[in-house]
């Protein structure tokens, strides 16, 4: 696969700024630079698209959750999808709001008996 022309580049920069993706380098076990990786959060889940300098890249959708004694960890991968970049883009962003089948929602409203002076 070639890498990105400088105007999808661009191109692919303004979009995945406008849907609220932001940048992290992703660096390989040896500590060598090997794409970027783009996140954002939405309703409980953690969404990932891994740009490779090559034009592939790996959209991953996974429950939100996060413990400061793992940071690098996730939740649960609930949909993946892989491709050139603006492909695998383009499958978060118009699958964002309608994930395959019914998935849970991992963060519920607190329960009031669960609350000081609460119910129960």
């Amino acid at each position: 696969m070639s890498p990105l022309s400088a105007r999808t580049a661009r191109e692919l920069g303004r979009r995945l700024h406008a849907a609220g993706f932001r940048p992290l380098p992703d660096v390989a076990d040896d500590g060598a630079l090997i794409g970027t990786r783009l996140w954002r959060v939405r309703a409980g889940y953690v969404e990932y698209l891994a740009l490779r300098p090559n034009g592939l890249a790996h959209a991953i959708r996974a429950e939100a959750t996060f413990d400061y004694r793992r940071p690098a960890e996730h939740g649960p991968v609930i949909e993946h999808h892989s491709g050139h970049a603006v492909n695998a883009l383009n499958w978060l962003l118009t699958s964002a709001d309608q994930p395959s089948g019914d998935l849970p929602r991992p963060y519920a409203a607190p329960d009031a008996s669960d609350e000081p002076g609460g119910g129960g």
